[in-house]
């Protein structure tokens, strides 16, 4: 990996490293995990793939369901895919963050995962496209999911005879809480190898949060501000967070 692994104690120990391994000019994204032994791969590839070849009957049946559900449904398949993910219907994308506090939430708020070291782990999306042969003339420009580059993505279009590795792309952010967690992408083709395991793994590097420092950071974020409502913006939430509130 591009950096050896180190410890987040804190949310100080984070700022440190950031400021240490990633300057103002660098595009990085941030995902977080709550055990640390899981790498970054999509929901619809793990358990060794077994599922790839549903990903055609779980699309379908979810735009049969889902759309009586929304007032405005999609109207292309990327779409759908967020809509999917956004519902945790299992897809071939991986959620990133552009903020480092945002998946320093994710990797510590799940309490019921504190016997496990969590994983901080960065990404450098124009590294990763670059290796993926996706570029453009301005050198940190990266593909939009509208982008003719990113077209045999689609559940419709890809060949696994003709295998493409996983690429970092943008999109519009439709809903608030995509938007609340600054959420950008990975997407993979028909090659499903942890993305850390990729290349000369130069793209990637992760930090260890132990497990017995995630309660201190989860109560350091809740000063800063960040809470299940942050991230999740909606009635229900604003519930959940009174009940933790007001009904210990």
């Amino acid at each position: 990996m591009r950096h050896r692994e180190a410890k987040i104690q804190g949310v100080s120990d984070l700022l440190r490293l950031l400021k240490k391994h990633v300057t103002p000019a660098d595009v990085v994204w941030f995902r977080g995990q709550s055990d640390s032994r899981w790498g970054l791969v999509p929901s619809l590839a793990r358990d060794a793939g077994k599922h790839l070849a549903k990903e055609g009957a779980i699309y379908k049946r979810f735009v049969q369901n889902a759309t009586q559900l929304m007032t405005q449904a999609p109207t292309d398949e990327w779409d759908w895919l967020f809509v999917m993910q956004h519902h945790r219907a299992p897809t071939r994308l991986l959620d990133w963050s552009e903020g480092p506090l945002v998946a320093l939430f994710f990797a510590t708020f799940d309490s019921s995962k504190d016997r496990d070291d969590a994983a901080f782990w960065c990404l450098d999306p124009i590294a990763l496209n670059t290796k993926a042969n996706v570029s453009f003339a301005y050198e940190l420009e990266l593909p939009s999911f509208r982008d003719r580059a990113l077209e045999n993505y689609l559940p419709s279009r890809v060949d696994p005879k003709s295998p493409m590795n996983p690429v970092a792309a943008i999109g519009p952010r439709p809903t608030k809480r995509m938007a609340a967690q600054m959420g950008t992408f990975t997407v993979n083709h028909s090659v499903h190898e942890p993305i850390e395991a990729l290349y000369d793994t130069k793209h990637v590097w992760k930090y260890i949060i132990p497990k017995d420092k995630k309660a201190r950071i989860r109560a350091e974020l809740q000063h800063l501000g960040y809470s299940t409502l942050t991230l999740f913006p909606d009635i229900d939430e604003v519930a959940e967070l009174i009940k933790k509130e007001y009904l210990k």
